[in-house]
């Protein structure tokens, strides 16, 4: 019975290493916006969006000191607040959508995250019904998407293809 406490003992003290704290963080992502995005729907409905002429710059400190915490447990807090700071981004600016957003996450001196979003803050307007006028843009959208799907069907079919 002693052999058995002290081996499980043995692999509690081992398997309870901790795990490496971070130091730094440093994270640049670019995006742009689909105007595919799909939403259900029985009649099609069109909005203008108005982009903004000016790139709009907007940060945010995290008053969280990241050595206290893992890599991974910082990869899950700076994307968490990546999207809380461009929601305040797109608040502060009265924006709907912010078009070609740019993100930049670092480290401060404090070991504290510093994400700042620039981009052109948008609002959607002139929300409208389709037109028989309109339809050119369904046609362009369902040509796009096909157009996709036949470049991925193209790309599977040559990953099978034998050599």
């Amino acid at each position: 019975m002693k052999k058995s406490v002290l081996f499980f003992g043995v692999v509690a003290l081992v398997c309870s290493c901790s795990t490496p704290k971070a130091t730094s963080y440093s994270y640049s992502e670019y995006k742009t916006i689909s105007p595919t995005q799909s939403v259900m729907y029985t009649i099609p409905l069109l909005a203008d969006l108005d982009v903004a002429k000016e790139r709009i710059t907007y940060g945010e400190r995290i008053n969280q000191n990241i050595s206290t915490l893992t890599t991974a447990e910082v990869e899950a807090l700076a994307l968490r607040e990546k999207e809380t700071v461009i929601a305040n981004a797109l608040r502060a600016n009265n924006a709907d959508v912010l078009v070609a957003p740019n993100v930049s996450i670092e480290t401060d001196a404090n070991k504290n995250l510093v994400i700042v979003v620039t981009g052109y803050p948008a609002v959607y307007k002139n929300f409208r019904n389709i037109t028989k006028e309109d339809e050119w843009v369904i046609d362009k959208v369902n040509a796009e998407q096909s157009k996709e799907k036949e470049k991925n069907v193209k790309h599977i079919g040559e990953l099978f293809k034998k050599k």
